[in-house]
């Protein structure tokens, strides 16, 4: 992650990222290159409709049939990188999700051009395992063998869709 936003720094020097990213915020995300050569940059968090609302997940099992993204998935996919993701559960109760020891998550993710920037919406997936126990949906998440296909093979990134999942450390957060 120090490298992702070592790269940002140098391109957006004048922007600081959240330490918590909500919907509408700016986030890190990489995006592939003709060149192969992966890069990273930074993009709001939504797809912003002519209504003015705001799509900012698109569900695994539908991505490919649904018109509104299914431009963006032949060319416009991409990865989310983060250290966490929160869930609140039935009762408002925030929980945390990682890896533990600061590993990355890395989420699957769509972009696309919007005026001078990029929008970024994450693929959500039927939660498992210790999310299940918080909240019905988590985010895709891709393997670090993962990110290379899903930037760059279409055909690879089709079948990643219906990966398994790792096991996610869970945690109350206070306040």
């Amino acid at each position: 992650m120090q490298k992702i936003m070592e790269e940002i720094r140098r391109k957006s020097p004048d922007k600081e990222l959240p330490a918590i990213v909500r919907p509408a915020d700016e986030l890190a995300f990489l995006l592939p290159s003709p060149q192969g050569k992966t890069t990273a940059s930074l993009a709001r968090w939504g797809f912003q409709l002519p209504s003015q609302k705001l799509v900012y997940n698109a569900r695994q099992e539908t991505v490919l049939t649904k018109d509104f993204f299914g431009n963006c998935f032949p060319n416009g996919r991409c990865i989310v990188p983060a250290h966490s993701f929160y869930e609140w559960d039935k009762d408002h109760h925030c929980f945390g999700f990682s890896l533990g020891d600061k590993k990355l998550l890395y989420f699957a993710a769509l972009y696309r051009k919007q005026g001078d920037g990029w929008e970024v919406v994450i693929l959500t997936t039927h939660s498992k395992g210790t999310v299940e126990e918080v909240h019905h949906r988590m985010p895709l998440i891709l393997g670090e063998r993962e990110l290379r296909p899903w930037l760059y093979d279409a055909a690879a990134a089709k079948l990643l869709l219906s990966q398994g999942i790792i096991s996610l450390k869970k945690e109350i957060v206070e306040g």
